[in-house]
């Protein structure tokens, strides 16, 4: 009887034991003898867990072990990347050809990772669209092209704004959301990136957190969710008080050559305080349109304090410079947490407010410039 007793419960430390097991295996072809690396992918840095010499048939195998789901990604000698998400258990099973990864990967047994890279993929076609119409862009004069191009470059970066919230909505218990949420074209520039994306995040936040309260991403999701969440009632309370006109918050930002310049020192002139970013090609093309009304009202008492939010300095310096913008220009690199933009309660760029002589009461808002010619002609004469 001891004996059986005694068996029952080996068993039982086995198989939990094997419970929190993961494997990867699969084929690579066209890449026989090369390393390949097993890493994890954290909520702030990837750090290699594994490495093997792939068989001359392509074969390779990892294991871990967790109690949680877990964010990997297998990484190749040249650097490109397949991403997999792995539930306690699970057996991934990965087919692809080194030549072209993206395209010929298929994976088994892992419905976490078949996500995930639906999202890399998506992503990474939109990417390769948007580039190629920024290369035409850059090498046409032609305005009208330029105009239908920017049209379609906002066009297809709404597309796949769309295709995100729809897989959110239809994934929100999936870790995979996770990725979903924090995609990026570029290093400066979310795919949700609007004021209205918070609910997103609330939904795919209340959603994770009952179903993996213990897992890092989550723990992080909801501490960043509860700040952008705080922002946002902050910016309520502040649009509250425009409506009212009590007063209006100072803005104190670095210039071009690194002298900090105050939205207050303009005080006694009708001020534009103006959003825009480099990465926005509707900021570049109302810039160009402001030029004309600048010239013509900037000696009669009017200025504008024009505010970047690019992460780059040297782009923004760059893109002044070649624009020739001649007003007051600004840059607050903390976007999307930017304090200035939040403040002033800004949901879109460009996003402009044309603020009185005494500093008190915004006039008007997100005017186009020949809207803007017409005020101040009003105010001015």
């Amino acid at each position: 009887m001891k004996w059986i007793i005694s068996m029952i419960i080996i068993a039982l430390l086995f198989i939990s034991c094997n419970r929190g097991d993961m494997s990867i295996r699969g084929k690579i072809t066209n890449c026989s003898s090369e390393k390949i690396f097993l890493d994890e992918v954290d909520v702030y840095l990837t750090k290699a867990i594994d490495s093997i010499k792939l068989k001359r048939n392509g074969n390779f195998r990892f294991r871990d072990n967790s109690r949680f789901p877990k964010f990997y990604q297998l990484r190749m000698m040249h650097g490109e990347t397949i991403q997999l998400l792995l539930e306690p258990g699970e057996r991934a099973e990965i087919r692809a050809d080194c030549n072209d990864l993206l395209n010929t990967l298929k994976i088994k047994g892992s419905e976490g990772s078949v996500l995930v890279n639906e999202i890399v993929t998506a992503l990474s076609k939109t990417t390769d669209k948007l580039d190629s119409i920024s290369n035409i862009y850059e090498n046409t004069t032609d305005l009208t092209l330029r105009d239908n191009l920017a049209k379609e470059y906002e066009q297809i970066m709404d597309d796949h704004r769309k295709y995100t919230i729809d897989f959110l909505l239809k994934h929100s218990t999936s870790l995979a959301s996770f990725r979903a949420l924090y995609q990026q074209y570029n290093e400066d520039f979310f795919v949700l990136n609007r004021l209205r994306d918070l609910q997103f995040y609330k939904i795919v936040t209340d959603s994770l957190v009952k179903k993996y309260p213990r897992v890092k991403q989550v723990i992080a999701l909801k501490q960043n969710t509860q700040k952008l969440l705080s922002q946002y009632y902050n910016q309520k309370l502040l649009s509250f008080a425009d409506e009212k006109h009590i007063g209006l918050p100072e803005i104190a930002l670095p210039d071009t050559r690194g002298d900090t310049i105050s939205l207050t020192s303009l005080k006694g002139k009708y001020i534009l305080l103006s959003f825009w970013a480099t990465w926005n090609n509707t900021s570049i093309d109302y810039n160009i349109g402001l030029k004309d009304v600048y010239r013509k009202y900037r000696n009669r008492g009017f200025e504008i304090y024009h505010v970047s939010l690019d992460k780059s300095i040297e782009t923004w310096n760059r893109s002044v410079i070649f624009d020739e913008l001649e007003w007051i220009n600004v840059i607050d690199t903390t976007f999307p947490y930017s304090k200035a933009a939040g403040v002033y309660n800004v949901q879109i760029l460009p996003a402009n407010y044309l603020i009185d002589k005494d500093f008190s009461t915004i006039i008007a808002k997100n005017l186009l410039p020949a809207q803007l010619d017409v005020r101040l002609h009003e105010l001015i004469n």
